[in-house]
């Protein structure tokens, strides 16, 4: 794909301010403030190819305004502005006026805030008091099931991405094959490296890999420990491209394994497949948990996976590695309809035998579903 056919278009940006113009009216709202910083980006990403930079203070934020009815007006750092005006059709102001700006909004009512939590108390404060008496603003959701159904572009983006965390995991597979002694930290390097030469922009968030005991923890960044024959290793890689990120996982036993670690790769995978198998356009996020959640439990892994304890099953996926939703959890009542994209996940950690994460990249299609990813989900090498 080329840059030109992965930019957002006027037209994108223009249907998606229509969408998000719409909820506005069902719930209320005169306008909607959309926060985001260099790590979660989605809440502008969504409208323009702009992203705040890594950094501090402005540079690593951008606020876009989008009134009912009006055209929206991006805020970014002073410096950032070139670039924002060259990718964004409409208005580009600069962050450190927004608050003298509002007088010139002319708002009223409430206006929704996406994002809320993650503004920093320096600038939510100082614009809400500017804001008062004729405007306040509300936390609102409205904008995370805008971003859930994803375009055209955006689908051929990650299904694009996803091969790329494949190559990531073939590339550790063909190195694992050697015999060569394997750090943590040199099979991230090799997925990395691998993603990158296939055509990836970065890596979606740090990468995650845990062999032997340390496989047993929910969590970790790499480490100098080599991998053993016998080890369980855990991984959670993805690859960055064209503004949209792959959020993936797999495991792998290296050399001779026992019975339970062989059934606890085969029960995190079971898991996952059934979850996929269970997707269709009207299901629940919570009853598509509860498949998955059941699975681990009727396998035994009831105090060794925090899916199963309740804990979710799966994210929304896209511009960023997690996105609001839909969230794959018990109690959400998000239906799922075509082009959503998520994660399914199921994560089983079992002290003195090691653990796995089975992560993979999905679409609602008309009757099913689509998985981005292709990598092998039972590992044994």
């Amino acid at each position: 794909m080329t840059s030109r056919e992965s930019a957002i278009s006027r037209e994108e940006t223009d249907l998606r301010l229509r969408q998000v113009r719409q909820a506005l009216g069902r719930h209320g709202f005169t306008a909607l403030l959309a926060y985001a910083d260099c790590w979660r980006s989605s809440n502008i990403g969504v409208f323009t190819d702009f992203r705040p930079v890594d950094g501090v203070g402005e540079y690593a934020q951008g606020l876009l305004l989008i009134p009912i009815d009006d055209d929206p007006t991006l805020y970014v750092a002073a410096g950032a502005r070139g670039w924002a005006r060259a990718v964004f059709p409409y208005a580009v102001g600069q962050l450190s006026d927004l608050v003298d700006d509002v007088p010139r909004w002319r708002l009223t009512g409430a206006i929704g805030l996406a994002g809320a939590e993650l503004v920093p108390g320096t600038l939510l404060e100082p614009l809400r008091d500017r804001l008062r008496p004729h405007a306040t603003l509300q936390p609102t959701s409205l904008l995370s099931m805008v971003k859930a159904v994803k375009t055209p572009r955006q689908l051929a983006l990650l299904r694009h991405a996803a091969a790329l965390n494949d190559h990531g995991l073939e590339a550790v597979r063909c190195s694992m094959a050697t015999g060569r002694p394997h750090t943590e930290r040199d099979v991230a390097r090799i997925a990395e490296a691998a993603m990158m030469n296939a055509g990836g922009d970065g890596v979606a968030y740090a990468s995650m890999v845990q062999a032997g005991p340390r496989s047993s923890w929910n969590l970790a960044l790499p480490t100098d420990r080599t991998i053993a024959a016998g080890d369980m290793v855990l991984t959670d890689i993805g690859a960055r491209y064209r503004g949209v990120a792959a959020d993936g996982g797999r495991g792998f036993t290296l050399g001779p394994v026992t019975d339970r670690q062989r059934d606890i790769v085969d029960a995190s995978a079971a898991a996952v497949d059934a979850g996929l198998a269970a997707i269709h356009p009207g299901l629940s996020a919570a009853d598509l948990n509860s498949v998955i959640q059941q699975v681990l439990v009727d396998r035994g892994y009831a105090d060794h996976s925090g899916e199963a304890k309740g804990h979710g099953t799966g994210h929304g996926t896209g511009i960023d590695p997690e996105e609001e939703q839909p969230w794959i959890e018990p109690g959400n009542p998000t239906v799922l309809a075509g082009d959503m994209v998520f994660t399914l996940k199921a994560t089983i950690t079992v002290p003195g035998q090691g653990g796995v994460r089975t992560e993979r990249i999905v679409r609602v299609t008309e009757s099913g579903a689509e998985a981005f990813d292709q990598f092998p989900l039972r590992n044994h090498w």
